[in-house]
């Protein structure tokens, strides 16, 4: 074998003494290779590290360098440009508010709303022939009427003739004394809170503060502040690395308020349309007082309707901010000169049976 290795050109391999011979000098080579101790290679790593909170997946932001960084100025120079360009002043009352939503997509949500509803409540309905249905008709005819000749803004009274009107009453013992319109200008009237109204003017008083909303175009600007609610929620979050408790502060410092000076917006603008209308706004307070003793009543019997009562400021202080404003609201009601025989004219107009 050998011999033909060396004949095809490739030399042949060392005898094993070789190997022998040199095994000595093969171990002490070994040893001396082992004794030597490279340190171990730690990998480079290529990305940021952040300290997390003992049991939380959070990372912590650096909120200094974020600030200092010049985009985020450009982009709050243009968050404040695009919220002063959408303050809209609220009729009647004049607060400035942050409108920023369509009006055509609040007629959508109220739209996918109404749908919600009459699915839920369709075996509920009291039937057309009801007299009540002619009795709100009359009252949201006057409101209406008084609404478009009052307000200043003629998209606004193009809005509310646009819609198409429609009243619906709900006969649901299970359910609060309770009443809306949905931004398409569907009405629900639950039928326990027409026992509460007791006559015209108290009814007079929840259709006018419902209506109220639909004017201040408070759902609207809920819509509008919730992209605020999360960003400020986010930033906590990125802060603290805690998200319950962040979201409480925001519906405590934040929602729950602003909700609540919308319904007392809207009293207050519901009041001055009764004013106007020539409507007697001391029973607005006669119909809170009522209200109230139901409240207690229902509260006696364990039956809190927490879900309404959370969303609404407390009725005692609505009794008191209404008697407050009752001085401001008799002058206007004598400004329009109610005792004119020609002020007790029903109105003309019709804004329902499209």
């Amino acid at each position: 074998m050998l011999r033909s290795l060396v004949y095809k050109g490739v030399p042949a391999p060392k005898p094993l003494a070789f190997f022998r011979t040199n095994h000595a000098n093969f171990v002490s080579h070994k040893v001396s290779l082992i004794s030597i101790h490279f340190p171990p290679r730690i990998p480079t790593r290529t990305y940021a590290t952040y300290r997390k909170f003992q049991g939380s997946t959070a990372q912590l932001v650096d909120l200094g360098s974020v600030v200092k960084n010049r985009y985020f100025a450009y982009f709050s120079a243009a968050c404040v440009a695009f919220y002063v360009y959408n303050l809209d002043e609220a009729p009647f009352t004049h607060r400035y508010r942050f409108l920023w939503v369509p009006f055509w997509l609040e007629r959508k949500i109220g739209d996918y709303s109404y749908s919600q509803i009459m699915r839920q409540y369709q075996h509920q309905l009291a039937p057309r022939q009801d007299p009540a249905y002619a009795q709100i008709t009359r009252v949201m005819n006057k409101l209406l009427e008084s609404a478009i000749s009052n307000t200043s803004d003629p998209a606004q009274a193009a809005h509310l003739k646009s819609l198409n009107w429609d009243i619906n009453i709900i006969r649901a013992p299970e359910q609060p004394p309770n009443a809306f319109i949905l931004p398409n200008g569907k009405i629900f009237i639950f039928s326990l809170i027409l026992p509460i109204c007791q006559n015209e003017d108290g009814l007079a008083t929840v259709l006018a503060h419902e209506l109220s909303h639909q004017l201040a175009h408070h759902s609207l600007e809920q819509m509008g502040k919730q992209p605020i609610y999360v960003m400020l929620s986010t930033l906590l979050y990125a802060a603290t690395g805690i998200s319950g408790f962040n979201d409480l502060l925001i519906a405590g410092f934040l929602q729950m308020p602003a909700s609540r000076e919308m319904e007392l917006e809207a009293d207050r603008i519901g009041c001055e349309l009764m004013a106007r209308l020539c409507y007697n706004v001391h029973e607005a307070v006669k119909f809170w007082a009522r209200m109230e003793a139901f409240e207690g009543k229902a509260a006696q019997r364990g039956a809190v309707f927490t879900e309404f009562l959370s969303t609404h400021p407390n009725t005692h202080k609505r009794v008191a901010d209404i008697s407050l404003w009752m001085p401001e609201l008799e002058s206007i009601r004598e400004a329009s000169d109610c005792y004119h025989w020609g002020m007790f004219q029903e109105v003309n107009r019709n804004f329902f049976g499209r």
